[in-house]
């Protein structure tokens, strides 16, 4: 089936969904006191590798990413710590855990971040 030009501009979300789900999944594993109640480096950590599908090098870098690339994820990452309240991005987390893939919604002040960083980093 052709893909239509609306469908061929739209961001994908699959990558960052992933990412957050990946994430989420990563974190509910930890025991309970060193899972992150806010914005800060334990968190941003487990983002970006969720983000980008790697673990960081011995350098810390996020080579070769197999899902975003490193300035979305970072964009994104920074857009949601600038914009979004913690309490919205846990319950947005959360919800990815307990759906089906195809069933999760985005909320509005989440896409909006995502849809920003696309445009600032299309590939």
């Amino acid at each position: 089936m052709p893909i239509s030009a609306r469908d061929r501009d739209r961001p994908r979300r699959g990558p960052v969904l992933v990412g957050l789900l990946a994430a989420t999944l990563a974190l509910a594993g930890c025991a309970g006191p060193t899972q992150p109640k806010e914005y800060g480096e334990a968190y941003q950590a487990n983002f970006m590798i969720g983000c980008t599908g790697v673990e960081p090098n011995e350098q810390g870098q996020f080579t070769d990413p197999t899902r975003g690339t490193v300035p979305y994820c970072e964009c994104v990452y920074q857009g949601l710590v600038d914009t979004v309240p913690w309490e919205q991005v846990d319950a947005f987390e959360q919800q990815q855990s307990q759906e089906e893939a195809g069933q999760i919604v985005v909320p509005a002040n989440i896409q909006t971040v995502y849809d920003r960083c696309k445009q600032a980093d299309p590939s």
